[in-house]
């Protein structure tokens, strides 16, 4: 059954669209295989926070022997995967590297045990009499990667974790059967740390409502006992040499203020040091410094003649960072 919907907000920007497609053709078939099976949990954009880490998941799949993680990528081209699992792929005919999706998507189904691993005892019951509670540290969570129906892919070996899109269903299907044989298998040995991999019913729904719970969208903040990302500041610099220096949160986008002053009339500028913050009413410059809220990593500026959109080459995403003012014809 889908627990949470696809949603993607209206955008302008190519890129955002082009991300929002490819999930959304991911969602149509996660629907049709799974929109009527109440073993099987779908979740569509999720997003969550512990600490001053966050994760963004496209799709997770979530049974009562394990999960899948289905990370959507916009290919319409081709990409090439090679012996290394090195991707890289194919623009206006150029090849160009990229970071790999599967790592990526890895990275998150790390984050996602965790998460419930620091929740179990509010989450799993205990068994062996009441005596050893349950974990989910063997709690198996694949992943695999969906490029878009149009797309090729090109590899040299061995290619477990990509698919197109339109045949991730019975990947999937094929991975809920290995967890489930695995979860037959280690129930076998009541002294391993293993036991407890598979969750009851009752414990399912509740693992899935706390899910839906934690999800917290980058416009606002779910549960408000949970802190943002941390953003450290950058290394203060000369102010003769460049603009002043601060990082700036893309979560931040909405409400682009000057360091100096606090003031929000400002526009996004570009000098010899790249693109900054200068402030109309003080007329002081800070320069920006990006974070992507999702992977933690350096996002960059993309200039889209008033608008400005942060973009952040991990994730693939891209986001309205600012829009300048208009123009006085005064």
């Amino acid at each position: 059954m889908i627990v949470k919907e696809h949603q993607a907000p209206p955008t302008s920007d190519k890129f955002q669209r082009a991300g929002d497609d490819a999930e959304r053709q991911m969602a149509f078939y996660l629907r049709r295989a799974y929109g009527s099976d109440p073993d099987v949990h779908v979740f569509h954009n999720l997003r969550f926070e512990k600490g001053e880490d966050a994760a963004q998941i496209d799709h997770l799949i979530l049974h009562r022997s394990g999960a899948v993680i289905v990370e959507s990528k916009s290919v319409t081209s081709a990409v090439r995967i090679n012996e290394r699992e090195e991707w890289s792929r194919q623009w206006n005919g150029r090849w160009t590297g990229m970071p790999s999706p599967v790592l990526q998507a890895r990275r998150q189904a790390d984050f996602l045990r965790s998460l419930l691993e620091a929740h179990r005892e509010e989450l799993l019951g205990k068994f062996l009499f009441g005596f050893k509670q349950k974990s989910f540290r063997a709690f198996v969570i694949d992943v695999v990667v969906a490029i878009s129906d149009q797309g090729v892919v090109q590899h040299d070996g061995k290619l477990s974790d990509v698919r197109k899109a339109d045949q991730v269903p019975d990947r999937v299907r094929e991975l809920i059967a290995d967890h489930v044989q695995l979860a037959k298998v280690f129930s076998k040995d009541p002294r391993s740390d293993t036991w407890g991999v598979t969750v009851t019913p009752e414990e399912l729904v509740r693992v899935s409502a706390f899910l839906r719970a934690r999800d917290t969208p980058r416009t606002q903040q779910a549960n408000p006992a949970v802190p943002a990302p941390e953003v450290l500041p950058a290394k203060a610099v000369s102010a003769d040499a460049q603009p002043q220096s601060t990082a700036v949160s893309a979560s931040e986008r909405s409400a682009v203020t000057c360091r100096h002053c606090q003031g929000t009339g400002v526009e996004v500028a570009y000098g010899k040091y790249g693109y900054y913050v200068k402030c109309l009413e003080c007329e002081g410059n800070t320069r920006i410094q990006l974070t992507c809220p999702a992977c933690q990593g350096k996002a960059n500026i993309r200039k889209a003649g008033a608008e400005f959109f942060a973009e952040c080459a991990e994730c693939q995403t891209s986001s309205l960072y600012h829009r300048n003012p208009p123009v006085s014809r005064a």
